[in-house]
């Protein structure tokens, strides 16, 4: 209701504009994340282009999932424990993963923990530094956080080029390398600046941005380079510039839609419902293909 100009009461027929809260966006991740394995394992559909649409649409899931993870930084109680939470996540999902893939020969699921893991590692690093310059052990512990990390590229690729890769497939079990994470480094360096730029509009700017050069350079330009370094399996960009992952600017208006409220909580739910949905779907494509 609004006053006119002698003070009259009037009522007003805008309609509140819709606005959503972090409960509701990560069930929309969740919904559009469901979408995308079903078109990648071709649980219940066989034609191309319908597992084309649904893959288009599963291309929402993985920034609003990054948005939600910088998000829960920023509100969280203790950065430290949400650091670990992931941590311990993505190398419980991983090893499970690995069980899988011996037992059924066949298994091929990405994990995501381990780059949210990474986006949170470095949020709480840089800020402990900026918070505690002045305190050279504080800063210095906080560093070898942000450096260290990408030691494990190295040793990645030292061992696998030196024919050591059972060591690095036990190491990479907990300390996976951040050059090889689901939707690659960009991804992680992309949470990094959302959290301190702290803004809607320009955070999905950089997204646009993102999507609109994943959408100009292709995936085989990766390829053309002679440089180890910059395999595959040392540096995984290269499927974020493939496919349809371009189209993941279609997050952008649920993030704008994001209203700052927490709604209900239910954190675990999403850290079961994540790999559990991929195996029953893998294994009832499994089990129709193999029986």
């Amino acid at each position: 209701m609004i006053k006119n100009q002698k003070g009259i009461i009037m009522e007003t027929t805008s309609k509140p504009i819709l606005r959503l809260n972090a409960f509701q966006l990560k069930i929309i991740a969740l919904f559009t994340m469901t979408l995308d394995h079903i078109g990648s394992y071709q649980t219940f559909t066989i034609n191309r282009t319908a597992n084309d649409i649904l893959r288009i649409i599963g291309r929402i899931a993985a920034p609003l999932f990054l948005f939600m993870v910088v998000e829960g930084l920023r509100h969280t109680r203790s950065k430290p424990k949400y650091v670990f939470r992931l941590y311990t996540a993505g190398v419980i999902i991983e090893a499970v993963n690995r069980v899988i893939s011996k037992w059924t020969g066949s298994f091929d699921f990405g994990n995501t923990l381990p780059m949210f893991f990474y986006t949170a590692l470095f949020v709480l690093c840089i800020e402990t530094i900026v918070k505690n310059r002045k305190n050279t052990k504080i800063v210095f512990l906080s560093s070898c956080g942000l450096v260290m990390p990408f030691l494990f590229y190295f040793l990645n690729v030292v061992l696998l080029e030196r024919g050591f890769s059972t060591v690095w497939y036990v190491i990479s079990l907990f300390f996976p390398s951040p050059m090889n994470v689901a939707y690659s480094i960009l991804f992680v360096l992309m949470g990094v600046a959302w959290y301190f730029i702290n803004n809607k509009a320009i955070n999905c700017m950089i997204l646009a941005g993102l999507s609109a050069v994943c959408f100009a350079v292709p995936g085989s330009w990766f390829f053309s380079f002679q440089s180890f370094w910059l395999r595959p399996v040392f540096f995984n960009v290269f499927s974020l510039f493939a496919n349809t992952q371009w189209c993941m600017f279609l997050a952008i208006p649920f993030i704008l839609l994001y209203n700052g409220q927490k709604g209900k909580s239910m954190k675990y739910f999403f850290y079961i419902y994540y790999p559990v949905h991929v195996y029953i779907l893998f294994f009832i494509q499994f089990i129709c293909n193999h029986f």
